[in-house]
């Protein structure tokens, strides 16, 4: 599973920062309790920025996108459930 986090200017300041730190800890748990979920790995990869901000006035920061499905408005706890539910046995 690949997992992209937003890290421009406007999403480190709503929290993608919190987030990524969030997801470098889901990915130690899942490795070391490897029987509750799938064998599949957990790529985690900063991008200084995805441009969804740029196309709309909209307030859509912090993006994360987890196997190309952005995540608006992200937090940590939707991203960990999104996550969790897709690699749990």
């Amino acid at each position: 599973m690949k997992v992209k986090v937003c890290v421009g200017s406007n999403c480190t300041f709503l929290g993608s920062m919190g987030i990524l730190d969030q997801l470098e800890d889901l990915k130690e748990i899942i490795s070391e309790n490897s029987d509750n979920y799938r064998d599949e790995d957990l790529e985690i990869e900063a991008i200084k920025c995805l441009g969804f901000c740029k196309g709309t006035n909209e307030k859509i920061a912090p993006i994360i996108l987890i196997d190309d499905e952005p995540i608006f408005n992200a937090t940590g706890q939707i991203v960990m459930e999104k996550i969790v539910d897709k690699i749990r046995k």
